[in-house]
């Protein structure tokens, strides 16, 4: 019986990026094999100019929101394979088979793509690395040698249809600029019983375009936002045991993202009362939606260790 390649959905969203979403997906369109399929998913008020054809697919997704944007993605096609890409990367030769190709180790269930991206920290060995103690993670997907990790980045990540499902999609409670919502998702898939594999030779540039997508934010609005998407990700994911010391931790932070001496204070009230208000809200949103979602993940992963030990 011949072997059959499994299928790719390529997913990109957009925010307010018509043009460059346009080139992204026309660089992407060449590279797709038959059965594969191409949905670029607009949010905000600006439509990209893509033409939809028999394999690309323009998609609506209102409100705006990163994770429901993905979810409109999945939701669209029926791919054994999601690649997702940010509006603002450029693309190398053979990126979608090597995604691809990464999937023929059937216990892998997401690969984390390579990224030239410039806040990636120099010198760093780990592709990611994570402290459960103080909920830190570095984030550093540019390595020349493929294997396991722990995490993925939103801008060149991809996932196994049947892994994704399992674990109930992307997290919608994630608002705005969404941070930490590719990761909580890449922790569920962990959890579920599945390797994210590092995958060196499925590259990108991530160019990082200040205009558009969640970066447009005045510096109070994204303080706001990075905090409540960490504390609503705390919640989910910090033990029990160090939640002091993830408080600590992002304490510290707080104060270091908002050192800036106003009249006699040494940090910014705006941006501290924005941090503040940020974290409180995060956690509220986790006691109201997110522990629900909780309960529904965990039993989900439970019974796939079920299945595991039939």
């Amino acid at each position: 019986m011949p072997h059959v390649n499994p299928t790719v959905d390529v997913v990109i969203p957009t925010y307010n990026r018509p043009l460059s979403a346009g080139r992204v997906a026309s660089a992407v369109a060449l590279q797709l094999d038959k059965g594969d399929m191409l949905y670029v998913v607009w949010q905000g008020s600006r439509k990209p100019a893509i033409e939809a054809s028999g394999s690309v697919h323009v998609v609506r997704s209102a409100p705006a929101g990163l994770p429901a944007a993905r979810n409109a993605g999945v939701r669209a096609g029926r791919g054994d394979i999601v690649l997702f890409l940010d509006d603002d990367v450029d693309v190398s030769a053979g990126l979608v088979a090597a995604h691809r190709g990464a999937y023929a180790n059937p216990g892998v269930g997401a690969v984390a793509g390579s990224l030239d991206d410039p806040y990636f920290p120099s010198g760093e060995s780990a592709i990611a690395s994570y402290d459960e103690k103080t909920g830190r993670l570095l984030q550093n997907f540019c390595g020349k040698e493929s294997g396991p990790t722990i995490s993925v980045m939103g801008a060149n990540m991809s996932f196994r249809r049947a892994a994704l499902q399992e674990i109930g999609l992307f997290d919608e409670n994630f608002l705005h600029n969404a941070l930490l919502e590719e990761v909580d998702a890449a922790f569920r898939i962990r959890a579920a019983g599945y390797i994210i594999w590092y995958c060196c030779e499925a590259h990108v540039r991530h160019l990082r375009e200040d205009r558009g997508g969640c970066r447009s934010d005045t510096r109070p609005a994204y303080l706001y936002h990075q905090f409540a998407n960490t504390a609503y990700f705390a919640a989910r994911h910090a033990p029990r045991q160090y939640r002091q010391s993830w408080f600590t931790f992002w304490k510290y932070r707080l104060e270091y993202e908002t050192r800036k001496r106003v009249l006699w204070m040494r940090h910014d009230p705006v941006l501290v009362a924005a941090g503040a208000f940020g974290a409180f809200a995060g956690v509220v949103r986790f006691l109201l939606w997110g522990r629900t979602k909780k309960k529904r993940f965990t039993t989900e992963t439970q019974r796939s260790q079920r299945r595991e030990e039939d």
